[in-house]
C-alpha cells in the first residue's frame, strides 16, 4: 500500500511539476538556440530584440490590461450584490441562476456575445431598426476592438457569478451580518460598514480566489482568439500564433515569450501559494 502511494505521488509530481518545468527548459533553451530546429549555438539576439520588434511587452501589457478590467469589473459587481441585494441572494431561484454561466464553455460565451454584440449581431439589428443607428456599421465596435471590451465583457460574464457565490459564502461564514448589526447599534451607518468593515474583510479571506481568477485571464485563449483583433493579442494568443506559424524563425521567439510568460505565472502561483497559507490563518 504504501508502494503504491510513493508512486501515485510521484507520478503527480512528475505531471503537475516535472513536465512543465521540462517544457519550461526545453524553451529557455530554445529561446538562446541550444534547442529547437533552428538551434545552432548559444546566441542573445532573440532576448536583445525582446523590447524592439517582437510585440511580446504590447502583448503582455495588453493581457495585463484585459485581466485586470475583468477581475476588477467582476469584483465590483459581486461585491455590489452581495453588500446591497441580501434578501435577493438568499433565494434559491437567484441563486440558480448564478450557476449557469459557470456551466458555459469559455467558447461557448465568446461565440453567444460574438452573435450579440458584433455589427452584424442581434443587437446592432434591433439598433437599425429602432432607429438608434442609421446603418450596421453606425452600431459601435464591441467585438474585436482595440480596448478589448468584447473579451472584458466575457470574462466578466464567466467570472462574478463564481464571485458573488465566494463572497456571499464568505459573508456567511465571517458572520458580517452580525457585525453590521452591531456597528449600527454603535452609530455607524450602513456605508461605513461597507466600506470599512465589509469590503477589507472579502477582499482579505478571497485574495487566493482572485488572484488565480487573475491567472486564468491573463492566460485565457479561446475567448481572445473569438473576440480579439489580430493585433493586439493576448499573450495565448501571441505565443500560440509564432508556434503554429510555418515561418520557423518565428520559433525562438515564440520559445522566449513562453519561457517569460510561464516564469511570471510560477511566480504569481507561489504568492497565490502564500496568500493561501495566510489565509488559513485568518
Amino acid at each position: 500500500m504504501k508502494t503504491t502511494n510513493a508512486f501515485l505521488l510521484n507520478l503527480y509530481g512528475l505531471l503537475v511539476l516535472g513536465l512543465p518545468l521540462a517544457g519550461l527548459g526545453y524553451a529557455l533553451l530554445g529561446s538562446v538556440g541550444l534547442a529547437g530546429p533552428l538551434a545552432g549555438g548559444f546566441t542573445g539576439e532573440y532576448w536583445r530584440a525582446l523590447g524592439t520588434g517582437s510585440g511580446l511587452p504590447y502583448a503582455a501589457l495588453y493581457s495585463v490590461w484585459v485581466a485586470v478590467a475583468s477581475v476588477g469589473l467582476s469584483v465590483a459587481v459581486a461585491l455590489a450584490l452581495v453588500l446591497l441585494a441580501q434578501p435577493t441572494l438568499r433565494r434559491p431561484a437567484v441563486v440558480g441562476l448564478l450557476y449557469v454561466p459557470l456551466l458555459m464553455p469559455s467558447l461557448v460565451v465568446g461565440f453567444y456575445l460574438f452573435q450579440l454584440l458584433s455589427r452584424a449581431g442581434w443587437l446592432s439589428r434591433v439598433s437599425v431598426g429602432l432607429g438608434l443607428t442609421g446603418s450596421l456599421q453606425g452600431f459601435p465596435e464591441l467585438v474585436q476592438d482595440g480596448a478589448g471590451v468584447g473579451i472584458i465583457l466575457a470574462h466578466v460574464l464567466l467570472s462574478f457569478p463564481f464571485l458573488t457565490l465566494l463572497f456571499q459564502a464568505l459573508y456567511q461564514e465571517t458572520r458580517l451580518e452580525e457585525y453590521r448589526q452591531l456597528t449600527l447599534t454603535l452609530g455607524a451607518s450602513a456605508g461605513q460598514f461597507r466600506r470599512s468593515v465589509a469590503v477589507p474583510v472579502l477582499l482579505r479571506r478571497a485574495a487566493p480566489a482572485l488572484l488565480l481568477s487573475f491567472i486564468a485571464t491573463l492566460g485565457a485563449y479561446d475567448i481572445p482568439l473569438l473576440l480579439g483583433r489580430p493585433y493586439p493579442q493576448m499573450l495565448s494568443v501571441y505565443i500560440a500564433t509564432r508556434l503554429q506559424r510555418f515561418d520557423l524563425h518565428d520559433l525562438p521567439a515564440a520559445y522566449l515569450a513562453g519561457f517569460l510568460v510561464a516564469g511570471v505565472l510560477l511566480g504569481l502561483i507561489a504568492v497565490l501559494l502564500r496568500l493561501t497559507r495566510r489565509a488559513r490563518l485568518l
